[in-house]
């Protein structure tokens, strides 16, 4: 029945038909010629002649029932129990199944349409999850970076209160933090923007802008000491002495470097070294602490999202920060490398230029 299979519907049709007319006309033939020559005829039929019609008229009956059930059985019922059980199954959100498609007639083509189908939601869903996904790491990039420059701004506004309270504020002191604050609001409304019109983490646009480098390891240092005071511990800063120009992003510079701090002010002990240095090719930034250094776990698999560090038993994501570091690194031709020290954690951000 394989051939049949492969008709069409209306042909399969048809052929069944004509198959069952055929089959039908033998068996009554074959019944009238039996009724013929019944000899005598018995008794009880010669007043009821008409009982000689019922099995030619049982026939004619019976044939399209038999017709329909054999084209329902051979063309319909596989193809319509598999389109059944898939709709089913899409409405209890399990997409885990497959279509058969047992013809190439009209039925099994609804069945490949079916089955596409699926592959489609699948396809859909996998990159509705990934695009949430990728939101989800755009929020917690979000939440993270605003943190560092809101703390900046926290520690430029404690430094005006507590100089105006103890009569100690300068004009000097009052015009850095001032530079501070303006600086680092201009720089949360820029990120803002920036993370706004971006649908993930790599979207991020590269501006590079020439500057002194002095200016710049000024503004990190300044920076840097607020957050170090807002965590209770002491950092220690070294620094090659010869200014030149230098092409880079200066917020991918700030954002990469106060990253790295925080982390280390997070897991160091009392105090961590930066160490920053510029050549003709590269800014570079190193970071050290004094705490138990990097796992095995974080070398081996590097800074990748949601990571979180064996070695500590704090609650505050690892992964995250590390993770918009090396992005941002890599963003400007450069590299993240983390690595351990006979003191604790060493990590060296690198922005090529």
């Amino acid at each position: 029945m394989e051939w049949l299979k492969q008709m069409s519907l209306k042909k399969s049709l048809s052929v069944i038909i004509v198959i069952f007319i055929v089959v039908g006309l033998v068996l009554y033939f074959l019944a009238m010629l039996v009724i013929s020559n019944i000899s005598p005829t018995p008794i009880w039929v010669e007043p009821f002649g008409f009982l000689k019609l019922i099995p030619p008229f049982v026939i004619a009956v019976s044939m399209p029932f038999f017709a329909g059930a054999i084209f329902y059985t051979i063309k319909l019922k596989t193809p319509i129990s598999q389109l059944s059980m898939g709709a089913k199954r899409i409405m209890e959100n399990d997409l885990n199944f497959s279509v058969e498609v047992c013809s190439e007639d009209e039925l099994g083509q609804l069945c490949k349409s079916f089955e596409s189908m699926r592959i489609g939601l699948i396809k859909s869903n996998r990159e509705l999850w990934q695009q949430m996904e990728e939101r989800k790491r755009l929020n917690a990039a979000f939440a993270h970076d605003l943190r560092n420059p809101v703390t900046v701004l926290k520690g430029s506004a404690a430094i005006l209160q507590k100089g105006l309270e103890q009569g100690s504020l300068t004009v000097e002191s009052a015009s850095e933090s001032i530079l501070l604050i303006t600086q680092y609001s201009a720089r949360i409304e820029s990120y803002i923007q920036a993370m706004t019109s971006v649908q993930k983490l790599e979207e991020l646009v590269f501006i590079p802008k020439i500057i002194d480098w002095f200016a710049l390891a000024k503004e990190l240092k300044n920076s840097l000491v607020i957050l170090g005071a807002n965590a209770k511990k002491r950092i220690e800063f070294s620094s090659n002495n010869e200014d030149k120009q230098i092409c880079v992003d200066r917020y991918m510079v700030h954002n990469v470097a106060e990253n790295l701090v925080s982390n280390a002010l997070r897991y160091s002990r009392d105090s961590i070294t930066v160490d920053m240095s510029c050549d003709d090719e590269k800014v570079t930034i190193c970071v050290y602490d004094d705490g138990v250094g990097f796992s095995s776990t974080i070398l081996k698999k590097g800074a990748v999202p949601f990571l979180r560090d064996d070695n500590t038993e704090q609650e505050q994501n690892f992964g995250m920060g590390l993770y918009i570091c090396r992005l941002l690194c890599e963003k400007h031709g450069g590299s993240l490398i983390l690595e351990n020290s006979r003191s604790g954690a060493k990590i060296t951000a690198t922005f090529n230029f």
